[in-house]
């Protein structure tokens, strides 16, 4: 009769280490292509929310017939009017009508949202604009995203060429 062999399960200390070296390698040139993709990410995402805001404040005027407005705010949280500044509205956002402050958001922490428009402003009866404006949502070294609304009410976003600096 032979003796049993005794099997030796797992790996050695050379093998584990080659592992961990190619996995930290593998890691090391994923890392900066992971860091751009949540980075496009936060910005879609923000002009996911900013077109969001703007289908609310059209179905609003429309639905209770009267003109709804989107516009900046020095302070998402506490801000009881529209600031009327054009430029930034990275601050935050509001929606508001004759009667206050419907809705307020906030932009997202590094992220930029330019407009050249002081508000963004629905009519009641077909939910048109009262005027073309644009945003262009920005974050360091990723692609530009701009939203429109058109004067008929329509929004839209799209991704444009240029690159954030």
């Amino acid at each position: 009769m032979k003796p049993l062999c005794r099997l030796e399960l797992g790996v050695s200390l050379v093998e584990m280490m080659v592992g961990l070296a190619i996995v930290g390698i593998l890691a090391t040139l994923a890392l900066p292509a992971m860091q751009n993709m949540i980075a496009e990410s936060r910005v879609s995402a923000q002009a996911d929310q900013l077109v969001a805001i703007l289908n609310q404040a059209r179905a609003t005027a429309i639905k209770e017939r009267r003109v709804e407005t989107v516009c900046p705010a020095a302070d998402a949280n506490t801000a009881a009017a529209c600031t009327g500044n054009a430029g930034d509205w990275s601050s935050g956002i509001l929606i508001s009508d004759a009667t206050g402050v419907l809705h307020r958001a906030q932009v997202g922490q590094g992220l930029v949202l330019t407009s050249a428009a002081t508000a963004a402003s629905f009519r009641g009866t077909i939910g048109s604009a009262q005027a073309a404006v644009s945003w262009t949502i920005c974050s360091p070294g990723v692609r530009q995203q701009q939203v429109d609304v058109s004067l008929v009410g329509r929004v839209s976003k799209r991704i444009n060429a240029g690159v954030c600096q």
